[in-house]
């Protein structure tokens, strides 16, 4: 006897993916063996809490020699948000897979105006040194003389670092190139961490209440916001909550007696300290503290709420895994009482959907906690793809799974990068593909972004990607924008794009279809219209890892054509070309 379901299909599981608190579901279940029915069981999962049920079919359907077991469960099944695991299973021991739904609480959105942005991110140090005389210098450590060496860590002999190194770039240096990031066609700025830290990277905090002084301080950052409000531009600061700085003001004063950071911090006899990933220069917070909750969150005058009256619009949330789901709905709580449409983006490298955290269930989607998150899963499957160690099958199956069980305003939302400070450069990944064959890399680049920019989600440009920057592991990956070497035609690329999904609302609310060949060297995706998107217009990426050329994609697009309802037998142009790697079409 076999068992037969497909949750992606409507008969047999209706409504598709995610649903919110209070929906009736109706699954079915095809069997061969009228004297053994399948019994439908169910795995209830919440921060810590987990419990299983089960249902007996309805009634049994019965066509052609099949049996269906039909389940209409009603609303008051999915009364609770969470994740509800189910699958089928009979006496005779026979079972299906686990299948997710999704469900979330009624009332959860995100701000449409995200859904329609292109982020550029910055990386502060690195990216421009205008003049300005209020960027002080920091004790114990140096600046480069030229702003085009190569970064490195000075370590002593322990491998820890022994003298932080800068190159000065600065929040006047944002402001005077937000014409050039403008251009681009970016309307988001995502800065990382900009508050007072003894590092060049900030992910060190000492004074959350300060912007350091090396980057202008907080008048530099008072004339970024006006400088940006004017631009119709969105500002995301970089939040880091899960730990502070050993140089900290707060854990510079925590062992006295009366200091009010002394829970923060979990001390051993020894008169050792959790520390982040073992990183003696990052102690970790007791984010079960109270203290530090009313510090971040609770108060009038909690950070969150502090540097959101100053007009920013959301924040990116440094190792969301590690912030309780209780300090994550305060975060959000704390910028919505500022922000009139606050987005709450968290670091996040797997499915978001359905992440573990130190033995809990994590509630992100299904909670009022992120609006969307780092989809490193895109960028991950799409290079694994291009390196040939997933197939283009796999690849989609990747994709259907994110659109099947993330939220719907989660699914539109998630934050496709082209890399970020924490993995080495795209540049230096495609050259390592096409064996450092320049111009193949730039092409594979093309063709990366092409997925990107036509993708469901909001791109994202990690600065210098747009044009050709390289860059291995840290701190490689963080090389100073190089400022009168541009790669003109790459950011060309990346402007068009960025102008062309302005420009068609299918590409930002259109629904979405994934597809790879048979022998796994093809990967393509369908984006068409729904009831937000008010074009009726049909647009496929195709991508061939070999870059085998037009006339190969060509090929592949008839071949797709025959066997997808929605463009068979349509006539089609080309849009966009990725050197022999990719094509964009539009059917007529």
């Amino acid at each position: 006897m076999s068992l037969i379901h497909c949750s992606r299909q409507n008969y047999y599981k209706n409504p598709y993916g995610a649903v919110p608190c209070d929906t009736a579901v109706l699954l079915r279940c095809d069997y061969t063996d009228y004297n053994c029915f399948p019994v439908l069981y169910f795995r209830y999962e919440a921060f810590d809490f987990c419990r299983t049920f089960s249902f007996k079919p309805d009634k049994t359907i019965i066509h052609d020699g099949i049996f269906t077991a039909e389940y209409n469960l009603n609303s008051t099944v999915f009364n609770n948000a969470g994740l509800y695991f189910y699958w089928f299973s009979t006496e005779k021991g026979e079972r299906t897979k686990e299948y997710q739904i999704t469900v979330y609480e009624k009332q959860l959105t995100v701000p449409k105006w995200f859904l329609n942005s292109i982020i550029y991110q910055v990386f502060p140090d690195r990216f421009y040194k205008a003049e300005d005389n209020r960027a002080l210098p920091k004790s114990n450590s140096f600046m480069y003389s030229d702003w085009n060496d190569i970064p490195m860590y000075i370590k002593d002999n322990q491998q820890r670092i022994a003298r932080w190194e800068f190159f000065g770039g600065n929040l006047k240096g944002i402001e005077e190139k937000l014409e050039y990031i403008k251009e681009l066609g970016a309307d988001t700025v995502y800065i990382n961490p900009i508050f007072e830290a003894r590092s060049n990277h900030r992910y060190d905090t000492a004074d959350y209440h300060k912007i350091d002084s090396l980057l202008g301080g907080d008048d530099a950052f008072d004339e970024l916001i006006t400088a940006m409000k004017s631009e119709n531009m969105h500002v995301v600061l970089d939040g880091v909550f899960n730990h502070t700085g050993k140089c900290s003001k707060y854990f510079s004063d925590c062992k006295n007696e009366n200091s009010p950071y002394k829970d923060w911090y979990s001390f051993k006899d020894d008169g050792t300290y959790d520390c982040w990933w073992g990183v003696d220069d990052l102690p970790s917070i007791n984010k079960s503290c109270k203290s530090f909750a009313e510090f971040v969150a609770d108060s009038e005058n909690s950070v969150v709420r502090y540097w959101s009256r100053k007009g920013i619009d959301g924040w990116r949330l440094d190792v969301a895994d590690e912030l309780s789901d209780i300090l994550l709905q305060k975060i959000r709580s704390a910028a919505e009482k500022e922000i009139k449409e606050p987005v709450i983006i968290g670091e996040v490298w797997e499915n978001a959907s359905n992440k573990m955290s130190y033995g809990q269930r994590k509630m992100y989607f299904t909670k009022p906690e992120l609006h969307t998150h780092t989809n490193y899963v895109f960028r991950d499957s799409l290079m694994a793809f291009f390196n040939g160690s997933v197939s283009g099958y796999d690849t989609a199956e990747v994709f259907e799974n994110i659109k099947e069980t993330y939220p719907k305003h989660n699914f539109y939302a998630q934050v496709n990068m082209t890399g970020s400070h924490d993995v080495e450069r795209l540049m230096s990944l495609m050259l390592n593909i096409t064996k450092n064959d320049r111009r193949l890399a730039r092409d594979l680049i093309k063709c990366y972004s092409l997925i990107q920019f036509t993708a469901v989600g909001v791109p994202l440009v990690y600065y210098g990607d747009e044009t050709c920057l390289e860059g291995g592991k840290d701190p490689d990956n963080r090389r100073t924008y190089p400022w009168g070497n541009e790669d003109s035609e790459m950011i060309k690329w990346f402007t068009d794009l960025a102008a062309m999904r302005k420009s068609l609302t299918t590409l930002v609310f259109g629904d979405a279809e994934y597809f790879g060949d048979s022998d796994g060297n093809v990967f393509a995706m369908l984006r068409y219209s729904n009831d937000e998107s008010d074009s009726d217009a049909l647009y496929l990426t195709i991508c061939d890892r070999f870059g085998r050329g037009r006339e190969f994609l060509d090929t592949c697009i008839k071949n797709l054509s025959k066997n997808i309802e929605k463009i068979k037998e349509k006539s089609y142009i080309i849009e966009k070309e990725a050197g022999g790697y990719g094509l964009l079409v539009s059917f007529l």
